[in-house]
């Protein structure tokens, strides 16, 4: 994904999976290490040919398959030497059937249980967001909550899903009082708490652009 201008991205992060998950990458048995819509970063003991390949590996009762490239490999930092073990990045190029669908909901509960384990913020009163007026609602796809410097939200429709610096973009579809109510949770929250919520919004994105697409 392109990075958008000024102080807003339209990028999607990856989550690192703790404890890291197995999976196959085409015949070869590799580690998810992280994970997101646009692509992952595996561990492997040797080199890795497939171009392109499918990776595959399991979430609860779905098991998800994603075809991909191999964008670089590296040795791994915890490797004892060189050359012994490898980090591999990779492009995610297509969904197969219903898988991401299952990959969204896998990052989503993932999200929500980082977000859950964390210590609670300090307890803030609501405030009201203001609307944005300058784009009509019923023409745009996604809204944007703005934390401005005076720490008073702006909620705007907006064509394009990008993430602002302060703040978080969601499809226009998500619930309005549940978006109220992670606005306050934002806004009492450290910077990794920011992150989880900006990942988790970038998450409704990707579901309303279909990320990544289905496979023909």
């Amino acid at each position: 994904m392109p990075v958008a201008h000024g102080d807003e991205r339209r990028e999607f992060q990856r989550l690192r999976l703790d404890p890291p998950l197995p999976a196959t990458l085409g015949e070869s048995a590799v580690t998810l290490l992280d994970i997101g819509v646009l692509g992952a970063r595996i561990h492997h003991a040797s080199s890795l040919d497939e171009h392109p390949c499918e990776l595959r590996f399991t979430h609860g009762a779905n098991e998800i398959v994603l075809r991909c490239e191999i964008v670089r490999t590296f040795d791994s930092e915890h490797s004892k030497y060189p050359g012994t073990e490898l980090e591999s990045g990779l492009r995610f190029l297509a969904a197969i059937g219903d898988s991401g669908d299952h990959l969204r909901a896998m990052l989503g509960e993932l999200v929500k249980a980082l977000i859950a384990s964390r210590p609670a913020p300090p307890p803030i009163d609501e405030q009201p967001v203001d609307g944005d007026k300058t784009v009509r609602g019923t023409q745009a796809g996604f809204v944007c909550y703005r934390l401005d410097p005076d720490a008073t939200w702006n909620r705007r429709p907006v064509f394009l899903p990008e993430q602002p610096a302060s703040g978080f973009t969601v499809a226009r579809s998500e619930d309005r009082a549940e978006m109220q109510r992670l606005c306050a949770v934002y806004a009492a929250s450290d910077d990794e708490g920011r992150r989880l919520i900006r990942l988790f919004a970038e998450l409704s994105v990707s579901e309303a652009m279909e990320i990544p697409p289905r496979a023909q």
